[in-house]
């Protein structure tokens, strides 16, 4: 489905694939965790690589959607769309989840969700928790590929460090505008809420909310989805017999 220029680094997958599957996902909701997390491990081998049995088949869209009765969901919902923001532009990067700073952040925000719940955070103020999630983000895309010497994962502003650039991104302004992630933040809830999407996860297939799709997964049920919404995958497909003229 398509989405602003700004929030490209949301999908991962072929732009032109078949399919496409958005995942609403607040990452304060452990059953959001469970799902996204579970997609990255189990859903991923099967669309992506060279042996993946549904290569270039389907889309994947995560749509931050917070849910307002978690104190803190904000806050890390704008984290990650800061870590959209700084995704590198290259397409074939944006693509690849094992490139794309918002899938890769996202993963560790879940991860870490736990330190967020609301008796955890109730005596730490919001500016403390977005310094907390500028530092998580300089771990997670500057630190960490710099020590496996892998692919950058960002793009800054000239001169700009890292950090700066993502405490900027969720620094307040003046009055009641809030953070400099809140027009995409905005636009997400915005477009959840037009398609009356009241919890998450929820799964969209092909524009059409799939109750079937549950946080809970294992490999064996994706590969069971697919197989009924996508078809056999293409090494299952028989190749056609040709006649030896006899």
């Amino acid at each position: 489905m398509a989405l602003p220029p700004s929030l490209k680094p949301l999908a991962i997958g072929d732009t032109f694939a078949p399919h496409t599957l958005e995942l609403y996902v607040d990452y304060l909701c452990p059953f959001s965790a469970k799902q996204l997390i579970g997609a990255h491990h189990h859903l991923l081998p099967l669309i992506f690589g060279e042996e993946a049995p549904y290569k270039g088949q389907v889309r994947i869209v995560v749509r931050p959607y917070p849910q307002p009765w978690h104190g803190t969901s904000t806050l890390l919902n704008e984290a990650a769309l800061a870590s959209a923001k700084i995704a590198r532009k290259e397409q074939e990067l944006i693509a690849d989840p094992k490139t794309n700073s918002f899938w890769i952040f996202s993963q560790t925000l879940m991860a870490k969700q736990e330190a967020y719940f609301d008796e955890k955070s109730r005596t730490r103020n919001p500016d403390q928790i977005r310094a907390e999630l500028a530092n998580m983000a300089i771990e997670v895309l500057g630190e960490a590929p710099k020590k496996s010497r892998s692919t950058p994962l960002v793009n800054l502003p000239p001169g700009q460090p890292l950090g700066g650039t993502v405490r900027n991104l969720l620094k307040v302004g003046e009055g009641n505008a809030g953070s400099a992630v809140i027009p995409d933040l905005k636009y997400c809830v915005k477009f959840g809420r037009q398609n009356s999407i009241h919890v998450t996860p929820t799964a969209v297939w092909n524009g059409l909310v799939e109750g079937s799709v549950s946080s809970s997964f294992q490999a064996k049920d994706w590969k069971e989805f697919l197989e009924k919404n996508v078809g056999p995958p293409a090494s299952a497909v028989a190749a056609p017999t040709t006649s030896n003229g006899q």
